[in-house]
């Protein structure tokens, strides 16, 4: 091999080595991102360790871990993707809870069994709250609250596939 091509051949090493270090991918498992995200698109993540401090941001859709419900009914870590709606200090108005504590939707109409009054959630300092797109079917800090930020491994970049839905994610 000449000397150039030996260049070239590192270059594209460290190129590799480096985008792998500070990206990941995840697969969407679940239709609570719908329409933005749906089920699986692979999506491209940048670590949290490559992000400025303004990492979590509103409106941002992030990676997180979160305990779950696993296959045979004990709780489990998994990876989670849903939009930031709020981060530490900010208050956001959600959904309702019904005299008997079950949480309801607050675009429910009047006449359509009980009224659902919004409720005020305040985050913490160091926390977030996040919400899927498809508020009918995500499981997200309406069910589970607040999220602490350290929790949150990556921002959502783009869709790489499948190849017709490729884009970059706002």
């Amino acid at each position: 091999m000449h000397t150039a091509e030996l260049v070239y051949l590192a270059g594209l090493a460290l190129a590799f080595s480096v985008i792998t270090s500070l990206t990941y991918f995840v697969r969407v498992a679940s239709e609570s991102m719908a329409p933005t995200l749906l089920v699986d698109d692979r999506l491209l993540v940048v670590r949290r360790a490559a992000l400025t401090r303004r990492f979590p941001a509103r409106g941002q859709i992030v990676v997180f871990t979160a305990d779950a419900e696993g296959p045979e009914g004990g709780r489990v870590r998994r990876r989670m993707v849903k939009r930031v709606a709020a981060t530490g200090g900010d208050s956001v108005l959600v959904g309702g809870v019904l005299s008997d504590g079950v949480v309801c939707d607050e675009t429910r109409p009047r006449g359509q069994g009980p009224v659902c009054e919004p409720k005020r959630v305040d985050v913490p300092a160091g926390g977030i709250y996040v919400l899927g797109d498809n508020g009918s079917v995500s499981r997200d800090s309406r069910e589970y609250g607040c999220i602490p930020s350290r929790q949150v491994t990556g921002l959502v970049v783009l869709v790489v596939w499948p190849l017709r839905r490729a884009r970059v994610v706002r």
